[in-house]
């Protein structure tokens, strides 16, 4: 037997470990076919179709790379590049590809279809419509099409409509992965709660394994008020995955409400054992210990929180709060100085962002920082209060007194308004008789002077 008979035969027995889902094994024989016969496209198109199973998706992509390289006409090693290329995050390169597909072929449907998400992904959503409107024209009915224009409705809000579009999903594939779970994510966004449950539960016989759809399904649970039965999803989704930190937390989350906070510390305790760089496990271990008043374990796990640098603004407001709360006034300026970056329309942010920094003696800072806050909300009083507030400690009482009357007009019986207002004048009235008595007093202190 020659080398390239070998290597035939290599690529026969991988498709048969393939077949078998033993991908490691089939990896192995492509990689060894491939170092005989490395012109042969096709197998490393396999080589990347195994990678993907392994979900090792930055091999993939090499892989796909080294087919088109041989063939760059290989829509199906295009397509797969763009898919991968999505998957980790590279979206501009992604739709690149799938262009490049239309161009070699502009009748091939999934060119259009896999830019719907690509583009809803972007935020682009009038192109994701279009893409959906020209996939059409090639291919009727495409369950991926709806399925993926669904997403893009979803998050723009449109949960009935996205609804219609998961409901065609399973008109044409009723056994389309993942689809029951898009559903019931859009009857908990429109607040039906219950029907949410639901398609959750079909979700789950469809893929009893999917700790994930446990997880979302627990925290539904939890706001229903089925406290019991959210605890019990959740010890399931341990069970599941043991190693895995996911379900931990949101038990230990779930004891945290129940104020079983032994319980919690060592859930979260486990957490951070198998990942110490989950997002959120210390900063619920510095509200235990804060609850417990042990401040100087509460400071360290939320500064520790506050390293990992969290991109979540949730955690970044209770984050803060906390923060605030142990005096640690400095890393609450920083903590919400993230989450404006993050979420610069929130106007608590700005409002939070500005006390904090009134509370580090950063006056001017919070100042210019209340003054963002009323460009997004105009007529909040409380912003007025902290503005009028810390002119009154800068003793600019004429700007003080502005700001408290600016508030009266948007709220006439705001009794706090009110109370600040009179004590301003009264701090002014007082101001201004120093004022008096500084200039009367070296001028008496000079005439005693030459009478002695």
């Amino acid at each position: 037997m020659n080398q390239w008979d070998d290597a035939e035969r290599r690529v026969e027995r991988a498709q048969e470990l393939f077949e078998q889902r033993r991908w490691a094994e089939a990896l192995e024989e492509l990689r060894a076919a491939t170092s005989i016969n490395p012109y042969n496209g096709g197998w490393f198109f396999n080589i990347g179709l195994t990678l993907d199973e392994m979900e090792r998706y930055d091999e993939a992509i090499e892989a796909y790379r080294r087919a088109i390289g041989i063939d760059a006409n290989d829509l199906q090693a295009l397509q797969h590049l763009g898919i991968d290329l999505h998957r980790i995050g590279n979206l501009s390169e992604a739709l690149s590809t799938f262009e490049k597909m239309e161009s070699i072929d502009s009748s091939h449907e999934s060119s259009y279809c896999h830019r719907i998400i690509t583009y809803s992904d972007l935020g682009e959503h009038e192109k994701a419509e279009e893409m959906f409107y020209l996939a059409r024209l090639y291919k009727e009915h495409c369950p991926h099409c709806y399925y993926n224009i669904g997403c893009s409705l979803r998050d723009r809000g449109q949960f009935d409509k996205a609804i219609y579009c998961w409901q065609k999903v399973l008109d044409l594939d009723e056994n389309y992965p993942e689809v029951q779970i898009r559903i019931a994510e859009a009857y908990w966004g429109k607040g039906e709660l219950e029907a949410a449950r639901q398609h959750y539960v079909i979700g789950l016989r469809q893929d009893p394994g999917n700790t994930d759809t446990l997880l979302d399904l627990g925290d539904l649970l939890s706001e229903m008020g089925r406290v019991d039965d959210a605890g019990e999803k959740y010890r399931q989704a341990i069970e599941l995955a043991p190693d895995e930190p996911a379900p931990h937390f949101c038990h230990g989350q779930w004891l945290l409400r129940l104020e079983r906070n032994a319980e919690a510390a060592d859930a979260f305790a486990r957490v951070l054992h198998l990942d110490p760089t989950y997002p959120g496990a210390h900063l619920r271990l510095g509200e235990l210990y804060y609850r417990q008043r042990d401040l100087a374990q509460s400071r360290k796990h939320l500064r520790a929180e506050l390293l990992l640098r969290p991109q979540d603004a949730q955690l970044l407001r209770d984050l803060s709060n906390l923060l605030t709360d142990t005096g640690q006034h400095r890393a609450a300026v920083a903590c919400l100085k993230r989450l404006v970056q993050i979420d610069p329309k929130n106007v608590g942010a700005w409002q939070n962002l500005s006390v904090a920094q009134f509370m580090t003696g950063r006056y001017d800072d919070g100042i210019e920082t209340c003054r963002e806050a009323l460009q997004l909300e105009p007529r909040s009083v409380l912003c007025h209060y902290n503005l009028a507030l810390a002119h009154e400690h800068l003793r600019r009482f004429d700007d003080a007194l502005k700001w408290v009357r600016r508030g009266l007009e948007i709220e006439p019986k705001d009794l706090s308004l009110q109370a600040l207002e009179f004590r301003i004048h009264v701090l002014r009235l007082h101001a201004g008789m120093m004022r008096v008595l500084r200039r009367l007093l070296p001028w008496r202190s000079r005439n005693l002077t030459r009478k002695s």
